[in-house]
């Protein structure tokens, strides 16, 4: 996965760092495990937690080596005693870096279902194995970056916002996990790269067009659900109400009758891909979008009719993230 490039106003060091990284990732892609595919979870081990120095901790390291060749130099016990103190004070800090990260998971990813075009919240839900709590752990996905604290023996839950996604599956990037705690005097990080993806349903159209509405079979006129147009009479029943008695009918017949009121439109219809002109594929897409939703929200029956797929009829959550799924998924080669 490609780096993002620099970004002009960085220091020559921010950008000679990122360029180092790209090169690392394209040399050592074992190493950064930055093109991994893992499944859950992922727990963090001294095979896969790598640390180095930092800047702070490289010139700690040189100001010690001053003192302590000083020291020997001059034959200076108490200065000695400071440098060495100072190195084993370095050697702790490297083992609590490490110890910091290891035996970490990445247990679960979640996501909120979105749109393209829409914000998407994802979950990274991080859980400390044994007794230790973890300080200072730095997070960075993309460009976002977020500090926690994961007490011992329990589950964190830390939340990034992505943006410009498009409809289809989505692969997040390698989550970073680094710290340099306790002293800074070293970085400790790895990467963790699942194989979990989200479906990004296509974009819904704004304003919606009038959902398509399908007539019962054999309906005589009417356009809406609401109307009552005459259909026929009929002989009166018990228990029809009184304003639907025809009167003058009755009268002229010597028996009592009723007037027959239309049925109602369907409610049933039919979101057909073919019968949608003069759009683009994804305007398309946006279309029928927005009518399933529409169509669940009126608690319509609906068929979803794509070239090559037909879904329903049906209605309800399980019909709905069919024919979104199908809907995002369509004429993509990543199925």
């Amino acid at each position: 996965m490609a780096t993002a490039a620099a970004r002009p106003g960085k220091s020559m060091f921010a950008r000679w760092r990122e360029s180092a990284w790209r090169a690392l990732d394209r040399r050592l892609p074992n190493l950064t495990r930055r093109h991994r595919f893992e499944a859950l979870p992922i727990t963090l081990t001294q095979r896969r937690v790598y640390i180095v120095p930092s800047g702070f901790g490289l010139f700690f390291a040189v100001m010690m080596t001053a003192i302590l060749a000083g020291a020997l130099n001059y034959n200076n016990n108490s200065a000695l005693l400071v440098g060495l103190l100072a190195v084993s004070l370095g050697a702790v800090s490297m083992l609590q870096t490490f110890r910091n990260l290891d035996r970490l998971s990445l247990v679960q990813i979640s996501a909120d279902p979105t749109h393209a075009g829409e914000p998407l919240h994802l979950s990274f839900h991080l859980h400390a194995e044994d007794n230790r709590t973890r300080f200072a752990v730095s997070l960075k996905l993309g460009e976002e970056l977020r500090h926690v604290e994961i007490a011992a023996g329990s589950t964190t839950r830390v939340e990034f916002t992505l943006s410009g996604c498009k409809r289809g599956w989505f692969s997040p990037e390698p989550l970073r996990i680094s710290t340099v705690w306790p002293f800074g005097l070293f970085r400790a990080w790895s990467y963790l790269h699942s194989d979990v993806r989200t479906l990004i349903y296509p974009r819904a159209e704004t304003p919606p067009a009038p959902l398509p509405r399908t007539p019962d079979a054999g309906r005589i006129g009417g356009t809406d659900p609401g109307d009552e147009d005459l259909r026929s009479l009929r002989e009166y029943q018990f228990g029809d109400a009184t304003r639907l008695i025809a009167w003058k009918a009755s009268a002229r017949t010597g028996e009592l009758l009723v007037r027959q009121l239309e049925a109602p439109l369907s409610r049933e219809t039919v979101l057909d891909f073919s019968r949608i002109e003069g759009l683009d594929l994804e305007r398309r897409l946006s279309r029928l979008t927005r009518w399933v939703l529409e169509a669940e929200r009126a608690g319509m029956r609906y068929r979803l009719n794509l070239p090559g797929q037909s879904l329903g009829p049906d209605h309800g959550p399980a019909h709905r993230l069919r024919a979104l799924k199908a809907l995002a998924l369509y004429a993509l080669a990543d199925t």
